[in-house]
This record gives structure tokens, sequence and C-alpha cells, in this order.
């Protein structure tokens, strides 16, 4: 976990510009909570273009790799819920046919990824929440 008093972003090397630039527009704009965007986070959201949107907003290694991309970046916490969450889902949806529910729970993993990293390496925070 880094230390929020010492640790910066913009100068090390193990992040990619990637992370870099999703740091720096959450650090400038805040990030959207679960049910609703601050103000700011809208209107810098719509002013930046089509690629950075999808950057910003999204996570494709997280979708498609859930719990095992969580642990790699290092929020142990996040992938075992994801984990039990997943193997619930499946049980779910093969009870009840609805093998949809599944990418439905990815694509909420996809959208969170990149603030649970944010808040993970930047503000030293980690919980067991979703």
């Amino acid at each position: 976990m880094s230390d929020i008093s010492t640790y910066d972003y913009k100068n090390d090397n193990t992040l990619s510009e990637k992370w870099k630039f999703r740091f720096a527009f959450y650090e400038k704009n805040g990030y959207p909570g679960f049910w609703k965007m601050t103000p700011a986070w809208k209107s810098a959201f719509k002013e930046i273009g089509f690629w950075q949107k999808r950057r910003v907003s999204m996570n494709l290694f997280a979708y498609a790799f859930s719990f095992i991309y969580l642990m790699i970046l290092g929020l142990w916490k996040k992938a075992t819920l994801v984990l039990v969450l997943n193997l619930v889902t499946f049980i779910v949806a093969v009870l009840t046919g609805l093998g949809p529910l599944m990418l439905v729970v990815n694509g909420y993993i996809g959208w969170r990824a990149n603030i649970w990293y944010y808040e993970y390496k930047v503000k030293g925070i980690q919980t067991w929440s979703l």
C-alpha cells in the first residue's frame, strides 16, 4: 500500500502513461460514485475525447479477467470479494438460466477497477467494500 504523504504517481516509473492519465483526471475532477456523478466530473468527462473517455471510465482487463486482474494490481481484498461474487453469480445464473448476469457483474468490476486502483495507489485506501 502506498504512503499518501510521500507517493507521487507522476514520477512513478512502474505506472504506465494510461494510469497516470487516469490518476490525473481523478485527482483534478474527482471520480463518480456508485449512484451519482459530481458536476465537476460530468463537465470534465464531456470535454475529453472518445478514447480518453473509455480509458477513464472502463478497464477492459478488469472486465475480462475480474479477480485475477485485481490480484495483479494488488487489490487482494477486492479480488477476494469479486471471486465470491462471481461464484455466487455463476450459481444463480446456472440455476435461473440468466447467463448474461455474469456480464453485468463483470461490467461493474470493469467500471470500478480504475477507481479502486486510484484509491489504493494514491490515497492508500483498500477496503472490503465494492
